[in-house]
């Protein structure tokens, strides 16, 4: 699931039934490719290049996974690898890259981290159980401004600029048809923002410079991407991604969502700048789409229930598996990212235990980023978390 969308499922307010491909998507009828009824595929004409990644330890089953596209993990049998490059929590404890700083236990349970550069970061955390969330800026190991009512933040690739959202609520935590944008230039802490009315559920998709792509939803819950350039009065839609699920980090890609049905959804890639279908597919939904990487990190098309069944890793030339790693009975895929443009970070439970593992797509290998250790989301006492 996309580090950027991963608290749309815990919005208040908004019908479960919209919740499709770990983002908030609107109730509506969208064209439906061809290609997507039988989830079939269009190819395209190249690809990133791909960069011989690190080695890691199989994932059951134990022969060699290179020709396996579909694979099974037991994180009882995976060998202790590195720790994690992106921003993680372990226990109250926030690590972005080699820095690490202590959360109050008053901060109470963290829903996400966006690296700002230099050791800092925006923690987005509840310290109250039944209140809405809280974005706190740190930087060199001491909190500084919070800002209340933030549902959704995001960092650029090269941390030098984030994007968050404000959205107020009522008394009964239900969304209120207005929110606020803000971009924040991270070295200086200079902002810009937006107020947007008539509109609710804003997710932050990516930031690259003063460049910001979100979306929100109407009153008719309909979705729409904008492109907002930090200082402007107003922002763009973007008609060439109506119901986003992802957008690349350089800004290039989006999936968009063209169908949508009681067992599922089919996704397009789309050239935003162009807006080419690329191709499309019935039988994934696409969570991230980092940039320079051949890969886009997808998850199963349907959702339900308590965590997801699988995660995979789509070639981007013709949107088919390159890898699929499912969690069989034993394992509840929580979250996922890319760790960077060859490795998939995932959040898992097994059993009362959770874990971070790395996945690599090309091998087919994982290993633990983090140890296995006593609690899961069942207990409200998880161990981890991943950022962005």
């Amino acid at each position: 699931m996309n580090r950027s969308i991963k608290l749309a499922g815990l919005v208040t307010g908004v019908s479960l039934a919209a919740v499709v491909a770990g983002t908030l998507v609107a109730a509506q009828q969208t064209p439906t490719l061809a290609s997507a009824s039988d989830g079939g595929v269009k190819p395209i004409d190249s690809v990133s290049k791909s960069v011989q990644p690190p080695s890691t330890t199989p994932s059951t089953p134990s022969t060699t996974p290179d020709g396996e596209i579909k694979q099974t993990i037991d994180l009882t049998k995976l060998k202790q690898g590195a720790a994690p490059t992106t921003s993680y929590v372990d226990g109250r404890t926030v690590h972005v890259g080699g820095t690490k700083f202590t959360l109050p236990a008053s901060d109470g349970e963290v829903w996400d981290v966006a690296r700002t550069g230099n050791g800092g970061a925006l923690v987005l955390h509840r310290p109250n159980q039944n209140g809405n969330a809280v974005l706190t800026a740190w930087s060199g190991g001491t909190s500084g401004e919070s800002i209340k009512d933030v549902s959704t933040v995001r960092s650029g690739d090269n941390l030098a600029s984030s994007a968050y959202a404000v959205q107020p609520t009522n008394s009964e935590g239900t969304e209120l048809p207005r929110f606020t944008l803000v971009w924040r230039d991270n070295p200086s802490g200079e902002k810009y923002s937006i107020e947007r009315t008539g509109e609710h559920g804003p997710i932050v998709h990516a930031v690259q410079g003063s460049e910001v792509y979100f979306s929100a939803l109407n009153k008719s819950e309909k979705q729409t991407l904008y492109k907002w350039i930090a200082g402007e009065d107003a922002p763009k839609p973007i008609a060439a991604v109506p119901t986003p699920s992802a957008v690349s980090s350089d800004l290039q890609l989006g999936a968009s969502i063209v169908s949508t049905t009681d067992d599922g959804s089919c996704t397009a890639l789309v050239e935003i700048a162009s807006a080419r279908k690329r191709w499309a597919t019935c039988e994934y939904a696409i969570d991230e789409l980092p940039a320079k990487s051949p890969y886009a990190l997808g998850g199963p098309a349907y959702r339900d229930g308590y965590g997801d069944g699988l995660f995979a890793a789509l070639d981007l030339r013709t949107g088919k598996a390159v890898r699929e790693w499912s969690g069989g009975s034993k394992v509840a895929i929580i979250s996922t990212t890319m760790e960077d443009a060859d490795h998939v970070l995932v959040l898992a439970e097994q059993g009362d235990k959770t874990a971070i593992a790395r996945c690599a797509p090309k091998t087919g290998t994982c290993e633990l980023a983090t140890p296995l250790k006593k609690g899961t989301g069942h207990t409200d006492s998880r161990p981890y978390q991943l950022g962005n």
